[in-house]
């Protein structure tokens, strides 16, 4: 999805005093857009030459020559930015034409957690069965107006494997990576703004003979906490499950979980 600011645009000085702003020109068309990590602007060609984006600081954070002839422009965003307002100005021969304000604030959720073994469809391509019963499947969504990314993925409580404190020491995401071959974690998981992305386990925290070959919590009733971290929020995005642990006739547990109302 992309999220975009208005078309209409008032022209202003290069100050950006709010009272030299004259009419808006709609038929500069002006607009910008985020998609995925991008800014994406369209504009009349010949208007303007260069594009400035300017952060929240009131610095540069990029800046962008128009091709004569040129009227759309593609500027990475990427997801190290600086949440906040930025101003978008278009220029003519150093002299400003056009500004516009644009939002770029990320507002992560972690909306559902699922067991693999229970969604083997919903799992990624290559998948062996172990992994099946063993990872667990995230809906992560992004409902701000700016992409980011998640770096960590921990699992917390009576889960069969909780996920290890050497994770934290190393800082492993312990999220799997669909980009590598050999099963390793990601770095980071980009979730641009407006989309829900599904981000997989990679640590086994379902794995049936994670509490032992014998399971002796059969009947038994946990809680466990899903927590994720990300790039911009300071606070980690979180879920509460309850965890039943039921009698088997094989080796390892079987358990069911739901989700802890709020």
């Amino acid at each position: 999805m992309a999220i975009a600011t208005s078309v209409g645009l008032a022209g202003c000085a290069a100050s950006g005093n709010d009272e030299t702003a004259t009419e808006s020109n709609d038929s500069l068309e002006f607009t910008s857009r985020v998609e995925g990590t991008q800014l994406v602007l369209r504009f009349q060609a010949g208007v303007i030459d260069q594009v400035n984006v300017v952060d929240p600081a009131g610095e540069l954070f990029v800046t962008r020559t128009v091709e004569a002839g040129v009227s759309r422009l593609a500027v990475e965003i990427g997801t190290e930015y600086t949440p906040g307002p930025y101003e978008v100005i278009g220029l003519d021969a150093k002299e400003v034409v056009e500004t516009q304000s644009l939002k770029l604030e990320p507002d992560l959720e972690l909306t559902k957690l699922r067991l693999g073994k229970e969604y083997p469809e919903e799992m990624y391509e290559g998948a062996t069965e172990s992994d099946t019963n063993a990872e667990a499947i995230l809906s992560v969504t992004n409902t701000g107006t700016g992409p980011t990314a998640v770096t960590q993925l921990r699992f917390r409580g009576d889960v069969p494997l909780p996920t290890h404190e050497s994770y934290d020491e190393t800082g492993a995401s312990g999220i799997y990576d669909p980009e590598n071959d050999f099963g390793a974690d990601a770095d980071a998981i980009v979730i641009p703004a407006g989309e829900t992305v599904l981000i997989y386990s990679n640590n086994r925290p379902f794995s049936p003979t994670g509490r032992g070959v014998e399971c002796g919590l059969a009947g038994t009733r946990g809680h466990f906490t899903v927590e994720l971290a990300s790039v911009h929020q300071s606070e980690k995005a979180s879920l509460e499950y309850e965890i039943q642990y039921q009698d088997t006739e094989s080796h390892g547990c079987e358990y069911k979980i739901e989700k802890v109302s709020s």
